[in-house]
């Protein structure tokens, strides 16, 4: 790999380490990432929101001229990595407007997107049966959360054609090294990200209620926004992407212990946002869960 850095990027002497499963590079003072990519549509798009929005990490063209390198067989974008210093949790609730266009990394579609999803694991599921213990004791529950999110969205009528105008930069995930990696980026609702952030806090165990209650009051919400985020708190995203890093064959099946043992640790968490929610708007409540409480 060093030769093939040095040869498409005109590095002299780069040092290439590994962490995390991703691939650094230092060259002279400079830090960058050596990142996989899928879909070359998506990263043209991303490039051409981003490249001059010093914010996220800076694309870097090869001495081709071209955005993705080719290296054992694998397409890769060299970013260097600028600014590490940053509070990425002041930036979370800026709202990031785009111009309007269709998008191949929208993703504001979460009643399609999550139907196709449930429908390909209850598919996968058997087959794979009796070959991951805690998947087989798990699966239903999180099956049957998704399926809650799903209807939740139905029901209250949230539909991906009344987002137009409330599209905005999003992330996949948030995961704080990877805020300001563009390759994480997507167009979707504010709710988005602000869901799963409240999701990241709760796994990472750094919430309490007066943490909850600030990032719930950081953001103005809709009506229909109050019930996507909750229908995003819902929907089990950090099962099921470890879910499918064991399937892959990245992840050991034990990373799923931990999100097992706090499912009532975590319907409590749905509880308290719910009532935080409630005194702001009425929305619909999920009746099981306010059984459980």
């Amino acid at each position: 790999m060093k030769n093939a850095i040095m040869f498409y990027y005109d590095f002299l002497e780069p040092s290439i380490y590994r962490w995390q499963q991703k691939i650094y590079i230092r060259n002279k003072k400079e830090k960058y990432l050596f990142q996989p990519i899928y879909s070359e549509k998506e990263i043209m798009e991303i490039y051409n929101l981003v490249r001059n929005n010093n914010k996220y990490y800076e694309f870097v063209l090869n001495k081709f001229n071209n955005l993705i390198t080719i290296y054992n067989g694998n397409k890769y974008v060299l970013l260097k990595i600028n600014r590490e210093d940053r509070n990425y949790q002041e930036e979370l609730f800026t709202k990031e407007y785009i111009p309007i266009s269709k998008y191949n990394i929208n993703r504001d579609d979460w009643y399609f997107l999550w139907t196709k999803k449930n429908d390909y694991f209850e598919y996968q599921i058997n087959h794979i049966y009796g070959k991951y213990p805690l998947i087989d004791e798990s699966i239903d529950y999180f099956l049957g959360m998704a399926e809650t999110a799903i209807s939740y969205l139905k029901y209250n009528d949230i539909k991906a054609e009344n987002n137009t105008k409330n599209l905005t930069i999003c992330h996949k995930r948030i995961v704080p090294e990877d805020f300001y990696n563009p390759v994480n980026l997507v167009i979707d609702t504010k709710e988005r990200d602000i869901g799963e952030y409240l999701k990241y806090i709760f796994y990472n165990k750094e919430y309490n209620d007066q943490k909850i209650l600030h990032i719930i009051n950081s953001y103005s919400f809709s009506k229909d926004g109050y019930y996507r985020l909750y229908a995003r708190l819902l929907y089990p995203s950090y099962y099921f992407d470890t879910y499918e890093g064991i399937i892959n064959e990245n992840i050991k099946e034990e990373k799923l212990r931990p999100i097992i043992e706090r499912i009532d640790e975590y319907e409590v968490f749905l509880n308290k946002i719910y009532n935080i929610i409630s005194k702001k708007m009425e929305i619909k409540k999920i009746d099981w869960l306010q059984k459980n409480k």
